[in-house]
Order: C-alpha cells, then structure tokens, then sequence
C-alpha cells in the first residue's frame, strides 16, 4: 500500500514539475529566425514624447529589395515602415524625420521583443512566395540601455537593450512597480516672488495657476495621471522655484518620466496693440498637435491668433531656437557674471521649458559646469525626453485680451485638454 502511494504522489510531482516546463520554458519559446551575416550598424536611437526613433545604415551588395521594414519580433511581427535612401551598396533608414513621430511602443504586450530590419525580395522561382532576409541592429549609440515608461493606462515599462542571443535591439516590456510615473506634466508659470507679467492689480502668476488646476482636473477626469510642477502654495511669496537640480521646475518632468509637458504663461509686451494666442515649440517636429491646440482654443474662446510676427510658423504656432546673435549674447553675457560657457548652439531651443525638458534631442545643455550658480539639469544629455510646449495665452497688455482671459479660464482649460485627449488618444 505504502509503495503504491508513493508511486502516485511521485506520478502526481512529476506531472506538476512537466507542466512547469512546459508552461515556462516550451509553450513561450519563440521560434528562431534566420538572420543575415551583415548587420545593420545604429547611429541613433531616442524616444521623444511617446515614439521610438532610429536611424541606421547598412551595407549589402543586393538593394534591389521591394520593401523594407523594422519589425519588433516575440514569434510575430509587429511590423513598422521606415524611410530608406540608397546611397551605392549602403542603405540608410530611419523611421521618422520628426522627432514626434515614429514606433509607437505603448501599447506593446508584456514580454520580450528583438527589433530587426527586415527586407523583402520578388522570389523568381515562386511569384506567390517573396524572399524575407533579416538583419540585426548593431547599437553603436552610447545609449546601450534606456528605460521607457508607458502611459499609465499600460502601466509598462520598457527596457531597451541588446540582447545575448541575436546581438539586436531588444524591448524587455514588463510591468511598471513604480507609482511615482505620470502621463503629463503641467507648469504654471511663475509663482512665488516671480509674479511674471503684471496688469494693474493683476498678476500672469494668478491665471497660470488657476488654468494649470483647471487642466489637471480636466485631464485626470479622463483617466490621465498629472502631475504639477508646484501647487498653488508650494511656493512661498519670497521666494521663486529653483529650474535646475533636484525637484526644478525643468527637472520634475524628466524625474516623473511624464510623456508631455505643457507650461502656462499670459503674455505682455510694450505694444499694447498685440494680442493674441501663441504656442511655442520644438523644432523638427510635426506641428499638428499644436495647431491642433491653438485652433482648439481659438475656435472655444474669442481669442484669435497672435499677431505676433516674430518665430510664427503658422497661425499661432512658433519656434524659437537661439540665433547666431543670441548664442552670441548667451556667451558673452556667461563671461561677464564668470559664468563657464554652456554649449548653446542654434540646435538649442530658446526657451528652457522646452529645451531642458526633451534631452538633447532638444539642445539641453545645463549640465554641472556651473553647478553652484545654476544648478544641473541630470537629464540634459537624456535620449528619452518630454514632447513639451509653452502657452502664451493671450496679453495682459492689451485689454481686449485681458476682459477675455477673464471670463475664459475654464474655456482655455477644456480646449487645452480636449486637444491633449485627442492627441494621446491617437494611439489607443
């Protein structure tokens, strides 16, 4: 009796031992595929906003393909186009030439993914059946790791590196542990000592707030985690929020791995005839959304487009990156206070919401030169950056302006965040 018991409870292990093998290690395996002997060398890899960019280059003797491809494979394909340009036996691709566009990864399953270049060939022998070959990706960057956050609908997050068995990119997608990870940062402009722009008895730093509150609340109540860069008494009256170094108004958003950021500002100027909206951005991007978002209010409020000439890229759009004369000033004025000379180019964006918080895909460069007079940004050099934008909503200068912003803070906040709903929402 006792032999036959144990040869049914040592039936039953064994059982319970097969099924875990299978389960974890045959039922997941991922059949292998067949690569080529030349590899596909990356110069560049980034994610700005909510996209996966890269850029590479490879070298074959048969360029006569009929498609090609980048594919995130875990035994299908997940399959991406890209933009390709043959150069003699060399080809070089890329997935987008905006930085706010390319391989949406959001919404990728958890598990592991190998990214390969895949190029298509006519079969001769059989028409019906084309000839795959597919190519590793080589990371020459000096990025060999990033870690991505997803939106927290997802709640993912992404681990990218190269992998033992191909030598490939690879995306390690598992679940996010960490509670401290937003959708979108909001900034309202000034506070404390800064009041910013000032009109009679009224202050930008009042408005900015208030709007920036009403956003939030907006966007949370579609399912969006958001996180402000200070609260309304956050900021003392005597003093003014620090941009750099631990917890800096252009730090947070990277400390928070938010995918946008959206600062809030009321414009003045000495001419009290401009007037007028105004959404100012990164450059090399695809300007949509914040058309979107400019339309969006105009259409909601009775404000119009900014008269505004300087920078406009289109009604109420603008970039403004540092000009020859501007880094010029930049330097000069940086030897005057003793200051060590940053890197500022005209690749620099000139506002620092904008540039400090994309990496150096928007030109950031306060790193720890001038560490004990302005602080460090530790994110300067990041490949993974925040797609920000700074609002000029209106002119307190110009009263027509001012009797509209007045009456129009919850009018601006749902058309602001209708348009960020409508963006993310893109991709769900």
């Amino acid at each position: 009796m006792k032999k036959f018991l144990f040869t049914i409870i040592s039936i039953i292990i064994l059982g319970f031992i097969g099924y875990y093998v299978y389960v974890n290690y045959f039922s997941n395996s991922i059949p292998k595929i067949d690569i080529e002997e030349a590899l596909a060398d990356i110069d560049e890899y980034y994610i700005y906003g909510n996209h996966f960019n890269i850029k590479g280059s490879l070298k074959i003797t048969d360029i006569n393909y009929k498609k090609i491809y980048l594919v995130l494979y875990n035994g299908e394909e997940k399959k991406f186009d890209v933009i390709d340009e043959k150069d003699g036996t060399i080809i070089n691709f890329s997935t987008s030439e905006d930085i706010n566009e390319g391989m949406y990864i959001d919404n990728l399953d958890r598990g592991i993914y190998y990214l390969f270049l895949k190029l298509t060939y006519e079969n001769e022998d059989d028409k019906e059946n084309p000839i795959y070959r597919y190519y590793v990706l080589k990371n020459n960057t000096d990025y060999k790791e990033s870690t991505y956050y997803t939106l927290s609908k997802y709640d993912n997050k992404i681990i990218i590196n190269s992998d033992e068995e191909y030598g490939t990119l690879m995306f390690s997608v598992n679940q996010n542990g960490d509670n401290n990870i937003y959708d979108v940062t909001i900034d309202p402009g000034h506070g404390g000592l800064d009041s910013g722009a000032l009109s009679g008895n009224y202050k930008e730093s009042d408005f900015t707030m208030n709007i920036s509150l009403k956003i939030k609340d907006y966007l949370e109540d579609k399912g969006l985690k958001v996180k402000l860069t200070h609260d309304k008494d956050e900021i003392s009256p005597e003093k003014t929020m620090p941009k750099y170094d631990k917890h800096g108004r252009a730090v947070i958003p990277n400390e928070v791995k938010s995918k946008y950021t959206f600062s809030i500002h009321i414009n003045k100027n000495t001419y009290s005839s401009v007037k007028g909206i105004e959404i100012y951005t990164p450059d090399r991007i695809n300007y949509d959304f914040a058309k979107d978002i400019v339309k969006n209010i105009v259409d909601s409020t009775e404000f119009g487009y900014s008269t505004n000439k300087m920078y406009k890229v289109s009604d109420g759009v603008y970039t403004h990156n540092f000009t020859n004369s501007e880094v010029k000033s930049s330097l000069n004025e940086y030897n005057k206070n003793g200051y060590k000379p940053f890197d500022v180019s005209t690749k620099s964006n000139y506002l620092f919401m904008i540039r400090e918080t994309g990496g150096y895909l928007t030109g950031a460069y306060v790193d720890n030169r001038n560490s004990s007079k302005v602080g460090v940004n530790p994110y300067y050099n990041s490949n993974i950056g925040n797609e920000s934008y700074l609002l000029e909503l209106g002119y307190l200068s110009n009263t027509s302006d001012l009797d509209i912003l007045l009456r129009s803070e919850d009018k601006l906040a749902k058309a602001i965040g209708a348009s960020i709903i409508r963006e993310i929402s893109k991709e769900l």
